[in-house]
């Protein structure tokens, strides 16, 4: 049988009733999905075969089934509600195999079998299948068109929400989760998360969302192992697909997809949020089918929306530093100002005062004139202290910090800890500040992930010599698991400054975990000395 990309009506008159027919049929639809179905119903009718299957080849060159009647070939070629691929059966089922040209390129190939009565197909039947299958073809390819014209303006709502919320001075952390979320929707993805490389150059997980309400739970986890760091630094991005039954083609995104919610199996994509020469930090989605089309034509749009997204982040954070830089330099100019002007005014109006009491003959006057001059070096003082306070950067008081990120973990945990703060937390240097906050959202995220609570706390105590943390949970208790790099960077930061960590499981007679994290203040840090 010969094939051909022209439509060719039959002669008759019928026939070419019945064609129209399933032409209108075929062309009714601009969904690919219901395009497909109805092409291989319509083929069936049209020349009253038993069994259909579209095969579509995919993008590695392959031809996978994509519609087919109820009944159809099995992998032995006799009929089978189990579809296989390719398709010769045996010689004495009458079959037809006709291609479906889209734009000059085989789309797939259109198989029919079993024609009713046990009859051969004739070529009248051939003709009607191909006319219908080259008018499949350009029904086909308007609902590719209309696909691709639908998710580009889907990428294009995306970049517009998610520039438009981190430059328009919005919360970075809500910001971020809009990020997540208008990826997610415009790749048509089941996990969305983006992590972001810190001061430290941790990466750690700023965002999150799923189809699986668990997925939140990774919001805070950090992204230690090499292979995200190495994606990271690459700038290129990364497709990752594995199968059930297969050695996962990268083990850490694995355990982040099952993490998420997800099977550790499916398709992943790792993709560098670039700017210039380099990169802020990591998008990565993920599947769950594992041959889906859809992860291969959202890869470049990702990598589109990934890098708008770090330019945005650069430009909010460059925004940000200019309105700080505009608040220093007032203060700059008004601490000059008080220095050359204020503090000169008042000292030569101390010293004239101190000239004035020398010769001064009433005791009164003396007294009055030197408790005007220790008043004056007072107010030169005080203002000395306003001075140096305008040169200091602005930043959240060390309590409040710590109040607001716990809280930022109430959607991953289900609840929002009890936090406790005493002390003085001014006596906290920068260098331990920065530790400690990154203890407490190490030890908030393993309680996410891992404990099962409904409860937990967290307590800071800042005394003379020493800064005290310890998070507690109801959980399900710690468990060894061999793994230790969140716990290693909580180690590792408390002796860096000298200090010591302690896991205690169970906590009396409730179970749970308790978290101690214990360090001293360096010398010349209290302000009780």
């Amino acid at each position: 049988m010969h094939s051909s990309s022209l439509l060719q009506l039959p002669r008759s008159t019928d026939a070419v009733a019945v064609l129209l027919d399933a032409v209108l049929a075929v062309g009714s639809d601009l969904d690919l999905d219901a395009v497909m179905p109805r092409l291989v119903r319509s083929a069936c009718a049209m020349v009253g075969a038993r069994y259909g299957r579209l095969d579509v080849i995919n993008d590695a060159g392959l031809e996978v089934m994509a519609a087919g009647t109820d009944a159809d070939y099995g992998a032995d070629g006799e009929p089978a509600t189990a579809v296989g691929s390719g398709g010769a059966g045996h010689d004495n089922r009458p079959e037809m195999d006709v291609p479906v040209v889209v734009r000059g390129r085989v789309f797939g190939r259109l198989h029919l079998a079993e024609k009713v009565g046990g009859l051969d197909f004739t070529d009248e039947d051939q003709a009607l299948v191909v006319a219908l299958a080259g008018a499949a073809g350009m029904a086909i390819d308007n609902a590719r068109m209309f696909e691709m014209t639908r998710r580009q303006q889907q990428w294009s709502e995306a970049l517009s929400w998610m520039s438009q919320a981190l430059l328009s001075g919005q919360d970075q952390r809500e910001a971020l989760g809009l990020l997540v979320e208008k990826a997610s929707a415009a790749a048509e993805a089941d996990l969305a998360a983006v992590a972001l490389a810190g001061e430290d150059g941790v990466l750690v997980i700023e965002a999150a969302t799923g189809r699986n309400a668990s997925a939140r739970a990774i919001v805070g986890t950090p992204l230690t192992e090499p292979h995200w760091v190495a994606v990271l630094e690459s700038g290129e991005p990364l497709l990752l697909s594995s199968h059930e039954g297969e050695t996962a083609a990268d083990p850490s995104a694995g355990l982040l997809r099952e993490a998420g919610g997800l099977s550790a199996h499916g398709q992943t994509a790792v993709v560098p949020m670039s700017v210039g020469s380099g990169s802020v930090g990591l998008l990565v989605v993920g599947w769950t089918g594992e041959g889906s089309s859809v992860a291969f034509a959202a890869a470049e749009p990702l990598k589109q929306y990934a890098d708008q997204a770090a330019l945005s982040l650069t430009a909010a954070t460059a925004q940000r530093d200019r309105a700080r830089m505009g608040v220093l330099e007032d203060r700059e100019r008004i601490a000059r100002d008080m220095h050359d002007v204020v503090i000169q005014r008042l000292f030569a109006t101390g010293l004239g005062l101190q000239s004035a009491a020398r010769v001064a003959g009433h005791p009164y006057v003396q007294t009055r004139l030197a408790e005007a001059v220790d008043e004056l070096d007072l107010a030169i003082k005080e203002i000395r202290r306003m001075i140096f306070a305008l040169h200091q950067p602005d930043s959240l008081p060390l309590d409040q910090e710590v109040r607001e990120l716990v809280a930022g973990f109430s959607g991953p945990l289900g609840f929002t800890p009890v936090v406790a703060v005493h002390g003085r937390m001014e006596s906290v240097s920068e260098d331990l500040r920065m530790d400690l906050l990154a203890v407490v959202r190490e030890a908030l995220s393993n309680v996410a992930r891992h404990a099962q609570a409904h409860r937990a706390m967290v307590e800071l105590v800042v005394d003379e010599s020493s800064v005290r943390l310890s998070i507690e949970d109801d959980g399900v208790g710690y468990v060894e698991s061999g793994r230790r790099s969140g716990l290693g960077n909580i180690h590792d930061r408390a002796a860096h400054h000298g200090g010591e960590f302690f896991i205690v499981s169970p906590v009396g007679v409730l179970g749970g975990t308790r978290l101690d994290w214990d360090v001293p203040l360096s010398s010349g840090e209290s302000v009780y000395s």
